[in-house]
C-alpha cells in the first residue's frame, strides 16, 4: 500500500486488488465482532465500493478485448 499527499492536503492510500480484498475479509471480521463501530462500517462500505468498481472495470476492459 502506497500514500500519497494531493495538492489539498488530503491522504490517498493506493493498494493493490490482493490488498483490498485481504482488507475487505479483515473488516468484514471486525464489523460482524464490533456492530456498533461506525467508522469500521463506513471503511468496509468504501472497501467493498472499491472493489466492486475494480471489478467492473476488468469486465469492461474483457468486454472491449474481446470484440
Amino acid at each position: 500500500m502506497q500514500f500519497i499527499v494531493t495538492p489539498g492536503g488530503d491522504e490517498v492510500a493506493i493498494m493493490k486488488a490482493a490488498e483490498v480484498l485481504v482488507m475487505e475479509r479483515a473488516m468484514s471480521r471486525y464489523v460482524l465482532e464490533n456492530s456498533d463501530s461506525n467508522i469500521a462500517v463506513r471503511v468496509l462500505r468504501e472497501l467493498a465500493s472499491a472493489n466492486e468498481s475494480r471489478e467492473a472495470r476488468m469486465e469492461e476492459e474483457i468486454e472491449r478485448t474481446c470484440t
